[in-house]
């Protein structure tokens, strides 16, 4: 059935062609049928809810991202007690300077999807950086907002074009998702993710991510994210001629004292003696 008092929320975009908002209680047009002038990339950051148009219905949860193209009517609400938080990026895709095959593909997109993990938390730092760089607006704001827009947009498109691949469409269980955390967390050891970050992210308890972590990895997470730091560190200390210093804060060590015992734990030498005989 079509909505009646179509709501059309008018936002002017400036001249580089992207506006980005972060909210969590959102206009009360939102919660009604509106449409956008604009094409819209909408990010679930956290909580649950319902998207409604065109006489479709869907369930949106955090990390599910919505590509709403201009002038479409619809209608997000929130489930109870879950209200979301919510990205929204509105864009002009030639101002933006977007390329045109990608945003049409994401455009003809009918359903909302649920991101990978490490996709997912990519983006975030995306549009939080974009949000950092409209608001403050530092030298050079417009190139980098333009940029990051290009980076999620690209991120987005390759996670629809794997998920339309896939045959299956059930939803990962926990230890999938712990297994998705610790590929994630491989990747990007130099990020500070303590057991309750990891935990968070794959939507586990800490006690729970600590089982799933040994039955994984055969050690605590602890241990293992000190062991794939300090691999890090290895490959960097025989390739490159970079300080040990730098060599710690690159892997994610905020003081050298922790960096030296985690290693020479791992390779029962110190960083300056694995170089020397490497």
């Amino acid at each position: 059935m079509k909505h009646t008092n179509i709501h059309k929320i008018d936002f002017s975009l400036p001249d580089y062609g992207v506006l980005i908002e972060s909210r969590q209680k959102r206009l009360v047009s939102s919660n009604l049928a509106h449409s956008h002038i604009n094409p819209s990339i909408l990010f679930i950051v956290y909580g649950e809810g319902f998207l409604e148009f065109e006489n479709k219905h869907f369930n949106v949860e955090s990390d599910s991202v919505i590509i709403m193209p201009k002038g479409r009517e619809h209608k997000l609400t929130d489930r109870p007690r879950k209200q979301m938080t919510i990205f929204s990026v509105y864009f002009d895709a030639l101002a933006a300077g977007l390329n045109k095959y990608i945003v049409d593909y994401l455009l003809n997109t009918d359903e909302p999807f649920t991101l990978p993990l490490y996709i997912s938390e990519n983006i975030k730092r995306n549009l939080r950086q974009m949000l950092f760089e409209q608001n403050i607006k530092p030298p050079g704001y417009k190139l980098s907002i333009v940029q990051n827009l290009s980076l999620a947009v690209l991120q987005i498109y390759r996670a629809r074009l794997d998920s339309n691949q896939k045959s299956s469409t059930s939803s990962p269980d926990s230890k999938e998702r712990v297994k998705s955390v610790i590929d994630f967390i491989s990747q990007n050891c130099h990020e500070q993710y303590g057991l309750a970050d990891a935990a968070r992210l794959g939507k586990v308890s800490q006690r729970q991510f600590t089982n799933l972590c040994n039955n994984l990895t055969g050690m605590s997470y602890i241990k293992f994210l000190n062991l794939v730091r300090c691999k890090k560190a290895a490959e960097l200390l025989r390739n490159t001629e970079m300080h040990i210093a730098a060599i710690a804060f690159e892997v994610g060590y905020e003081d050298l004292s922790s960096f030296y015992r985690a290693f020479k734990k791992n390779y029962k030498s110190s960083p300056m003696q694995y170089k020397i005989a490497h």
